[in-house]
C-alpha cells in the first residue's frame, strides 16, 4: 500500500505543479528562488531526455507507452512479493514520474518542464520534478540490484 501511495503522491504532486506552471507562467520567463541557486522556467519538451527526437513525437511517444507498460508490469510482479524494499522503493519513484510525464505526452503532446538548478552546464537543463523521482528512483533499484548480487 505504501508503494501505491508513493506512485500517487508523485502523479499527483506533479498534475498540480505543471497546472501551476501552464496557467501562471509564459514561456521562457524567469523567475529565480532559493536565493537564486534554482530558476524557475516555463518549457516544453516535445522529444525525450533533453528534447532528443523532438522531430518524431509519435514515435517518442510510443516508445514511452510501452516502457510505462513495462514498469507497470514489473511494478505488479514485485509488489506482492517479500522484501526488495529498496527496489520497490525505487520502482514506485520511477513509476510515478513515468505515468507524469508519459500522461503529459499523450494528453498536451509534449511535457512540461519548470525548473533548472544554477549550477555550471546544469544552467541549461530544464527538468522537473517527475524526472528527478524517475532519475532517483532508477538509481535506487541500481543500487539494490548491486548489493542483492553481492550479497548472494
Amino acid at each position: 500500500m505504501l508503494y501505491i501511495l508513493l506512485v500517487a503522491i508523485v502523479v499527483i504532486g506533479e498534475h498540480y505543479i505543471k497546472s501551476y506552471i501552464e496557467k501562471n507562467k509564459q514561456l521562457g520567463e524567469e523567475e529565480k528562488i532559493l536565493k537564486g541557486k534554482i530558476t524557475i522556467r516555463k518549457f516544453y519538451n516535445k522529444g525525450a531526455f533533453l528534447n532528443f527526437m523532438e522531430n518524431k513525437k509519435e514515435l517518442v511517444k510510443t516508445i514511452s507507452c510501452v516502457l510505462l507498460g513495462l514498469i507497470l508490469l514489473l511494478f505488479a510482479i514485485m509488489l506482492p512479493k517479500k522484501g526488495n524494499k529498496l527496489f520497490k522503493l525505487g520502482l514506485s519513484l520511477a513509476l510515478g514520474g513515468a505515468i507524469s510525464n508519459v500522461a503529459d505526452r499523450v494528453l498536451r503532446g509534449y511535457v512540461v518542464d519548470y525548473f533548472s538548478i544554477n549550477y555550471k552546464k546544469l544552467r541549461n537543463v530544464i527538468f522537473n520534478l517527475a524526472d528527478i523521482a524517475i532519475f532517483l528512483g532508477s538509481a535506487l533499484m541500481t543500487l539494490s540490484t548491486m548489493f542483492s548480487t553481492k550479497n548472494k
